[in-house]
């Protein structure tokens, strides 16, 4: 059902490659125009491959009077952390609610909310009735690098009070809060799985909302990390290797998962593996792979999936893992495989029919 659901969605979108995004902290409306209708992927438990999508000239022609608007207000305080304000921009779709909610978490590609891989999502789905607030996440007080634990429970936090804010303002926005999506793609990956797996069950500290972030329906992530397995991890592994392990076991690890998960999870990767790590020697208890399995767990389950065979370990090797978990844990997961590299814009069509499905349960 599911499957059928996504497809339909899918086949149904016509879709700009939408790019820009205002700056300023004043409202405006944009007009966005449709292009081709593509066919849909196939959607199943495990990895299939999809076809990029065809765009012809006549497909792409759309008039002035049939293209459809989309309201931004840009510039949004949400949270204050360090004496630093974070921001958020809200993409409202033309026309009346209630409308599902989607926070949309960008990737290090831009640092910031207005990513090159954000916008054209939030710009899409907003064409095709979805609220969508796009929060920048990243603390740089007083620097993003190295990671620590403390980077990891500062952007839990962010992650957390973005939902929520998103979750408490939606209705101004003709927003429906209880149908709430988070997407993430690349680095996002991890504070929209902070949101859906990692609730702090209390308001946030230096957020602009005192209500607790409420579960989401769905979850959309693209391309990611998910057991923290770049060299960008190793230093905090060394440094704290308990701590991290409790990181990566919130990720990946079921037992960490809230008792009730009544959310739907659609992860895409590209054919083209994104941050391939040599394994070296799985067995060394001393190695960088076994510093994020301390149980072999992951291990032995990435050899389940014949992902070890090729001696490295890659983002799609990541998301193969946590489809796996997910799936046996009894969770609703979609894994779908992309030809192209680490980026969203040629995939715009499959992943507003991810959001529209995941909001549509």
């Amino acid at each position: 059902m599911r499957a059928l659901l996504f497809g339909l969605i899918v086949a149904g979108l016509g879709l700009a490659a939408c790019g820009g995004g205002g700056d300023s902290a004043e409202t405006t409306t944009t007009a966005v125009s449709a292009s081709a209708t593509t066919t849909a992927p196939t959607t199943s438990s495990t990895t299939t491959t999809t076809e990029a999508p065809a765009t012809t000239a006549a497909a792409t022609t759309t008039s002035a009077a049939e293209a459809a608007t989309f309201t931004e207000i840009s510039d949004m305080v949400y949270m204050t952390i360090n004496g630093v304000d974070l921001l958020m921009d809200v993409y409202t779709p033309a026309g009346d609610g209630p409308w599902p909610v989607v926070v949309a978490f960008h990737g290090l590609d831009s640092h910031v909310k207005d990513s090159e891989n954000t916008i054209p999502v939030a710009e899409a789905a907003a064409d095709h009735g979805m609220v969508v607030f796009t929060p920048t996440w990243i603390d740089f007080s007083p620097s993003l690098f190295p990671f620590t634990v403390e980077t990891f429970n500062t952007w839990k936090d962010t992650a957390n009070c973005a939902v929520a804010f998103a979750q408490q303002t939606a209705a101004d926005h003709g927003g429906d809060p209880a149908n709430t999506v988070v997407h993430g793609f690349s680095a996002g990956v991890g504070p929209a799985l902070f949101a859906s797996l990692q609730p702090s069950g209390e308001p946030i500290p230096g957020c602009e909302t005192d209500v607790a972030q409420a579960p989401v329906v769905g979850v959309v992530l693209g391309d990611g990390e998910y057991f923290l397995h770049s060299e960008n991890f190793d230093d905090a592994f060394q440094v704290d290797p308990d701590a991290m392990q409790a990181e990566v076991a919130a990720l990946v690890d079921p037992a960490s998962w809230p008792a009730v998960l009544d959310a739907d999870y659609f992860l895409w990767i590209p054919e083209n593996d994104t941050a391939a790590r040599p394994i070296g020697d799985a067995s060394d208890e001393s190695g960088w792979l076994a510093s994020r399995d301390p149980d072999g767990s992951i291990r032995s389950d990435l050899d389940q999936l014949n992902q070890l065979e090729d001696g490295i370990i890659s983002n799609s090797d990541a998301a193969r893992l946590l489809e796996l978990r997910l799936s046996t844990a009894g969770i609703e997961a979609t894994l779908d495989e992309y030809p192209g590299g680490h980026t969203t814009t040629d995939k715009l069509p499959e992943i507003v029919g991810y959001l529209r499905a995941a909001a549509s349960g």
